[in-house]
């Protein structure tokens, strides 16, 4: 299998939208988890269409997923995803459907909706995908943060609700504050591992209400792009206001025109979010500007199609 099974991939990179279906529809169906067995076995302990099964299970050994012996009976195959990509391979199944779905509409009403994929929605495996996403970026964001910010002690995750870039804060000896929605926070630490950690949780809409500064180091990963750029800026300006003198602003995007992956991923904002894009470069100076940060640096990062955007104080 490729190495990156999200929608995320390089172009010409990306998985099989057929097998990514397939996998999607066994896993939910329950048909991996009871292999070994043979159709008609799954079909008498699952409930399910003895036909149907065994063309689901032939689909899927077309890509290795599951192998079938002399006897007919399927097993695990030799490209089955590690547990650590099911979310990553589900949730690409997930964007493949809202792309089917919502882009030609949302092209003429950016707030255009499905019902179906409303009741579909899994909160769960989109975290359990954005940290899998999120710890391969880990060790270059905070290399490059505390690069910038190296007094950085008490450190302010925004919208970080999987947690990952907390966890690894707190491993390393600094004070993160995790904040985001309530709802969120409570998938996040569902067991007890953020706060077992040190983690401190402040439930909120940050346009609402913030923590208490002043903290050195304030992260926004994956953030930003879900907004427009009125809304970016007014969220800067706020920001500042709990930031120490000498500390200063993180954020984690793609950015327009910096690879074609964050071209493609301005297509998923457009599916996604009511007004999310991946801005441009010039649009992060400006609004950092207005709002009175002192210079911007911009980061990329290597070999990933994400870039880091700093700001002082």
């Amino acid at each position: 299998m490729p190495l990156d099974l999200s929608f995320l991939a390089t172009p010409g990179m990306t998985c099989d939208w057929r097998m990514v279906l397939a996998y999607e529809a066994a896993v939910e169906a329950g048909v991996l988890a009871a292999l070994p067995a043979t159709p008609a076995e799954l079909a008498a302990g699952l409930e399910l269409e003895e036909g149907a099964l065994r063309a689901l299970l032939e689909g899927l050994a077309v890509w290795s997923v599951v192998e079938v012996d002399e006897q007919g009976r399927y097993a695990s195959g030799a490209e089955a995803p590690r547990l650590q990509d099911d979310a990553v391979l589900r949730q690409h199944a997930v964007v493949i459907r809202r792309w089917a779905t919502l882009l030609g509409d949302r092209l003429g009403d950016r707030t255009a909706s499905c019902d179906q994929l409303s009741a579909r929605a899994r909160p769960e495996l989109l975290l359990d995908f954005l940290a899998a996403n999120a710890r391969r970026l880990i060790p270059s964001v905070l290399e490059i943060c505390l690069g910038r910010f190296p007094r950085s002690g008490r450190v302010l995750d925004l919208g970080g609700g999987h947690g990952e870039y907390s966890l690894e804060l707190a491993q390393r000896g600094l004070r993160p504050v995790l904040q985001d929605l309530p709802d969120v926070l409570e998938i996040a630490d569902r067991d007890d591992r953020l706060t077992e950690a040190g983690v401190e949780l402040f439930p909120g809409d940050f346009f609402a209400t913030l923590p208490p500064g002043p903290f050195d180091l304030v992260l926004c990963a994956g953030v930003t792009h879900t907004f427009d750029g009125q809304r970016n800026l007014d969220l800067y300006r706020r920001l500042r206001t709990i930031i120490a003198p000498g500390g200063g602003l993180a954020i984690v995007t793609f950015l327009r025109g910096r690879n074609p992956v964050a071209s493609i991923f301005a297509l998923q904002m457009l599916v996604a979010t009511e007004a999310g894009d991946t801005h441009g470069e010039e649009g992060y100076r400006r609004w950092l500007g207005e709002a009175g940060y002192g210079p911007v640096e911009v980061q990329d990062l290597e070999g990933r199609s994400q870039t880091v955007v700093l700001a002082g104080r």
